[in-house]
């Protein structure tokens, strides 16, 4: 059983990253097997010209796109976290989900959706305003994706941001994470 975060904030030692970490402990203290990404650690392109894809048969990107689709494949749940960027998620995020449609459409003998499906998503946003409004579109965004890939959405947190270690004294959201990460880690036990 295994729960891997994705983390994209381009912080690499930020506020998302530290709840991400919280929940990561959660879901390891659970007895899951954990592991994290950090997307700006890769380079995923953003999606060039899907006319071209179609007339060659597979996506045209030559990037680290396939080792991350490998490891959202082999994990039991996945954790997004991300900094609420303009009321959404960031761009690390953005561009690796527009890129699901390669798998999707042009590599369809990984079997992408099916694999995908019955997994869990759960969702650590962090966000320098107060107010759930703020983050609704973020939250919905990454709701949706779970709902289109047949995915279980095990829940989210909201954290607070700002200055580094800001998302760390927020005892409530810190508390929410941790849980949330032995709440997958219970999730993935499921999937044995």
């Amino acid at each position: 059983m295994k729960v891997l975060g994705i983390m994209g904030s381009s912080r690499r030692d930020g506020n998302t990253n530290d709840l991400l970490d919280v929940a990561l402990k959660g879901a390891a203290d659970a007895g899951a097997q954990v592991e994290k990404i950090i997307l700006a650690d890769y380079q995923i392109n953003h999606i060039a010209d899907c006319k071209l894809c179609r007339q060659r048969g597979k996506c045209i990107n030559e990037d680290d796109l396939p080792i991350v689709i490998d490891k959202l494949l082999e994990a039991d749940v996945h954790i997004w976290a991300s900094p609420v960027y303009w009321y959404t998620v960031s761009g690390l995020v953005k561009v690796l989900l527009d890129r699901f449609s390669c798998y999707i459409y042009w590599h369809t003998e990984l079997n992408f959706l099916e694999r995908m499906k019955g997994k869990g998503g759960a969702i650590i946003a962090v966000q320098e305003e107060q107010g759930l409004e703020r983050a609704q579109h973020l939250i919905g965004c990454l709701q949706l994706s779970f709902e289109f890939l047949k995915q279980e959405f095990l829940g989210f947190v909201l954290g607070s941001g700002g200055s580094r270690g800001t998302a760390l004294k927020d005892g409530e959201a810190v508390k929410k994470a941790y849980e949330l990460g032995r709440k997958c880690a219970e999730f993935a036990l499921t999937k044995k």
